[in-house]
């Protein structure tokens, strides 16, 4: 049973827990798409949200067997369909806490951390997260801004983790704020990479052109893409960068399949549409890579680098590291 508390939903004593009612009502149904600024159901992959406690939250989504344009060939967790299932129910958690509707969200950082867990092809996944609400700063008495640490899990074993922060702004002062900023289509690039060298089959979900200097290869943005522009947008969004970084790794160490088993990335300007955007991938050196667990399963690297530039200023920083 859910009840109604100051704005959020919340189990009663009887029935806050982890049996198997309270574990499969979790996944009924789809939260409304507006709570995590969707408008194609499809990509709305949260099904619930509760209150368990105090600054603590109980999230279900599912994951398809398969999708578009998120998958993982060998059974592993998506970096990518992890972070954006975290940026979904950081933006859920805020409405959840009193954020009115028509307020905007820009995301200062972003990471996500993977369990060597192979999934069930078989059965659509199951997620059930853990959230914890820090570092509440109000503006009167809505947020404006928060951080949710993560923890992500199936069928109880844990298979990632991940932390997100979020400043939240009025209508008004959005629009203050993007008042400078020049508004205009997105650069034409030259032809993209060949889909097969980043892992995937359409020309539509490749993010880079061909490689203009070594290790630095532009961003190609398409307004039109059904997941990064499921709505219309006055900016690159933060997601489109993460995948375009993932490619740029892809393209770098020539493994269309790699995929990040950790990373951070930190947001440091706005990536406007008009402007001309490079990706710039810093690779470890064979002295950095970390010796192989001792326990089987893939080895993880050090922390590699893409930078996301306009001109000489830096956009995003992204350091992860990659499944062996």
């Amino acid at each position: 049973m859910r009840v109604e508390n100051m704005g959020h939903i919340e189990l009663d004593e009887q029935n806050a827990g982890n049996g198997p009612g309270y574990a499969e009502a979790l996944f009924e149904s789809s939260v409304r798409r507006a709570l995590v600024h969707k408008l194609s159901l499809s990509e709305v992959f949260l099904t619930d949200f509760v209150q368990t406690g105090p600054e603590h939250f109980a999230a279900g989504a599912q994951w398809p067997r398969w999708h578009v344009f998120y998958g993982s060939g060998d059974g592993l967790p998506d970096s990518a369909l992890m972070a954006e299932t975290l940026r979904q129910s950081v933006i859920l958690l805020a409405h959840s806490s009193g954020v009115p509707m028509d307020h905007k969200f820009l995301m200062p950082r972003l990471g996500v951390s993977m369990e060597e867990v192979r999934l069930d092809p078989l059965t659509p996944t199951q997620l059930s997260m853990d959230l914890e609400l820090r570092d509440v700063k109000f503006s009167g008495s809505s947020p404006a801004a928060l951080s949710v640490e993560a923890r992500f899990a199936v069928d109880g074993e844990n298979i990632g983790s991940g932390s997100a922060g979020a400043r939240i702004v009025t209508p008004a002062g959005y629009e203050r704020f993007r008042r400078s900023a020049v508004i205009g289509e997105p650069p034409r690039v030259g032809t993209p990479l060949d889909p097969s060298v980043v892992g995937h089959s359409t020309p539509r979900n490749v993010m880079l052109g061909e490689e203009v200097r070594p290790s630095v290869w532009p961003l190609r943005v398409d307004t039109s893409h059904p997941i990064f522009f499921d709505h219309p947008l006055d900016h690159v969004p933060g997601m489109l960068l993460i995948e375009a970084a993932r490619q740029a790794v892809r393209a770098a160490t020539g493994r269309p399949a790699a995929d990040f088993s950790r990373f951070e990335a930190e947001f440091v300007k706005i990536a406007e549409l008009a402007d001309p955007i490079e990706l710039a991938v810093t690779l470890p050196g064979p002295r950095d890579r970390e010796a192989a667990p001792e326990t089987a399963g893939k080895a993880r690297r050090n922390p590699l680098e893409v930078r996301v530039l306009s001109g000489e200023d830096v956009l995003m920083i992204l350091q992860a590291a990659v499944w062996n």
